[in-house]
């Protein structure tokens, strides 16, 4: 599947801290389609958008929808614009096959993907999507926003903290951030 316009490129949570399940989602000509990822995905996907507008002269796109103007993250309306559209996910996507690419000639920026499958004999399903510098800034801005409403990160060992408690590594004096 090949989406040349897309409305818009969002990821979002459905569950609670400790439990959520993310969701990559392009709405095309009034449709929704999505697919599940992994927290460290989208960390990489948020983070390799901004070196990638860095790259291509275009990080500066990132700095203004991180402000207050009127296409602020900070802002109301950058939340309703990226939420979610109720949706089933179509599958989980495989993590070894994510790339963002640039084009040049048409100014634009592919994402692409394909689905996850433990079997050789099945064909994964790959997708392409074309966005364009904005929608990538906006994607790259809402995906630290999703990642950051979860559940606090310890300091010490890196590994999210449940609020009954955490057994940090790092506090017996084998912390795995100092090896």
């Amino acid at each position: 599947m090949e989406f040349e316009q897309v409305d818009r490129l969002t990821v979002g949570t459905v569950g609670e801290p400790g439990s959520r399940v993310f969701m990559l989602q392009v709405v095309a000509e009034s449709a929704a389609y999505t697919w599940v990822l992994e927290k460290e995905q989208v960390v990489a996907l948020a983070r390799g958008a901004y070196e990638l507008l860095s790259q291509i002269g275009q990080h500066e796109m990132t700095k203004e929808l991180l402000g207050k103007g009127p296409l602020g993250a900070s802002r109301p309306e950058f939340d309703q614009v990226m939420a979610l559209v109720p949706d089933e996910p179509a599958f989980r996507v495989d993590p070894t096959t994510i790339t963002l690419r640039y084009d040049q000639d048409r100014h634009l920026i592919q994402l692409v993907f394909a689905e996850y499958s433990e079997s050789a004999l099945i064909d994964p399903v790959e997708i392409k999507i074309w966005v364009s510098s904005r929608q990538l800034a906006a994607f790259g801005v809402q995906g630290m926003k999703v990642v950051a409403q979860g559940r606090p990160i310890c300091p010490l060992c890196g590994h999210p903290m449940e609020p009954e408690g955490h057994q940090c590594p790092g506090s017996n004096g084998h912390n795995p951030r100092h090896r």
